[in-house]
């Protein structure tokens, strides 16, 4: 499309916007390919688990039982513990079943068959990412257009080629951008008015891993704000909706007891250790001695590691929730939910290494209006890609070679020391909002339309 010259009968703002919008798609649409062909180049690698226990084989084996038994009999012929994902995998069944294709786990085009739902999801990453960011600047509202325009796809840029990014979906076969896309993209759609759409978003996060219930405190103050009871049980309405889609036909199959005890399985099973391979606090005690969940935490004081953790927790969202509440808008919501994501990691016993995974989408769209979150961003983003790579390397041979050396347990010192700088600028941001003397609320604007 050309701009027509401005001597023409033909010019005007609606047609200076519509070539704005136009020319403003193709620079996405390049990153977006530029991210796919990384990813398809990076799909050969395999991340390497101890008893090859990888979520790659685990997609391949619960494909097989699909293809053999049907998908509604999933929840009876194995012991899985996904739920929502299944219908993914049934499409890609079928997808494979026309084509032919081999179930034998060791076969090459199936290795990186189980890959292209990350890419996907890593796809719808990278654009929700761009609308976020866009919304986040319309909202800082110091910026001319053109510059938010550019300052978005430095966002999605930046998330495009994020090394963590690339190696959990392309390399480890791992969902966490779509529920990552999911919160992020709730928190948004919450805050520019769209509740049901919200619940709908996030409901279909909830259907995936349970996870996005990290932001539930956050997603539901920027709720009551944008339109009280009504927002809320609106929200409440889309989360209904997509939960009874996905789940309804294994209730009307006679699956809910099964669906039940998968999530309260995922929610109290007990764990051996206090951190499954996250560098966070706990792995430093975990590195230097062997304590058990039920230890206490120091001799003669009645408190378990299981309590601290969850006392930690706490206090940590109730920080969340108060620099959410004296902070009012996207930016204060975003930050609330990404620092409600790194306590997920450094806090809960048991936690992953991926449970860091969302601060990366929640907080970047920030991190580009306000530059003094540039320095933890950065810092986080390398000491996490170093978490993943070491704790599922690419070569086999390197499996457990550095995972529980000294490497590990400075990095997990230096993401305590990042968490504690996190938590201090919160601090900082809620106190100074609460000694102004009027907070106004912004005025939710639909960034989308």
């Amino acid at each position: 499309i050309r701009r027509p010259p401005r001597s023409t009968p033909l010019y005007s703002s609606a047609a200076s916007d519509v070539y704005k919008r136009q020319t403003s798609a193709h620079p996405l649409l390049l990153i977006m390919v530029a991210g796919l062909l990384v990813r398809i180049a990076l799909t050969p690698l395999t991340a390497h688990l101890p008893n090859d226990l990888t979520d790659e084989g685990f997609w391949k084996h619960w494909m097989r039982f699909i293809h053999s038994d049907g998908v509604l009999n999933i929840f009876r012929t194995t012991n899985t513990d996904y739920v929502g994902y299944h219908w993914v995998l049934w499409l890609m069944t079928l997808i494979w079943d026309s084509l032919g294709g081999s179930y034998w786990e060791q076969d090459q085009p199936l290795h990186i068959f189980v890959k292209l739902p990350s890419i996907v999801f890593d796809l719808a990453f990278i654009l929700t990412v761009f609308v976020a960011a866009k919304a986040v600047f319309r909202e800082h509202g110091q910026w001319a257009p053109a510059r938010q325009r550019r300052m978005a796809l430095l966002a999605a840029a930046i998330i495009a080629f994020q090394p963590a990014v690339l190696y959990d979906g392309a390399v480890w076969a791992q969902t966490d951008s779509a529920i990552t896309t999911a919160m992020l993209g709730a928190i948004v759609l919450a805050f520019v008015g769209r509740p049901f759409s919200a619940g709908a978003v996030w409901g279909l996060g909830l259907a995936i891993k349970p996870h996005p219930i990290i932001i539930g405190p956050v997603l539901l103050l920027l709720l009551w704000r944008a339109g009280g009871a009504r927002a809320i049980l609106r929200t409440g309405a889309g989360v209904l909706l997509v939960g009874a889609a996905v789940l309804g036909p294994w209730v009307v199959h006679g699956d809910l007891g099964r669906i039940a005890g998968v999530y309260k399985f995922l929610f109290t099973q007990s764990r051996d250790r206090l951190s499954e391979l996250a560098w966070n606090p706990w792995w430093v005690l975990d590195y230097r001695g062997d304590p058990r969940p039920e230890n206490h935490v120091i001799g003669g004081l009645p408190l378990s590691f299981r309590q601290a953790a969850y006392a930690m927790s706490v206090l940590s969202a109730t920080l969340a929730i108060a620099y959410a509440w004296f902070r009012p808008g996207l930016r204060g919501a975003l930050v609330a939910a990404a620092y409600l994501a790194f306590a997920f990691y450094a806090w809960p016993i048991g936690s992953h290494e991926r449970y860091l995974y969302p601060f990366l989408g929640l907080l970047l769209p920030v991190v580009i209006v306000e530059r003094r979150w540039s320095p933890l961003y950065v810092a986080l983003s390398t000491t996490f890609f170093l978490n993943l790579f070491v704790a599922a390397p690419p070569l086999h041979v390197w499996m457990g070679r550095w995972v529980y050396g000294e490497f590990g347990a400075y990095v997990a010192g230096l993401n305590t020391a990042l968490f504690g700088l996190c938590t201090i600028m919160l601090l900082e941001g809620a106190w100074r909002r609460a000694r102004a003397s009027t907070v106004p609320d912004p005025v939710p604007v639909n960034f989308l339309a």
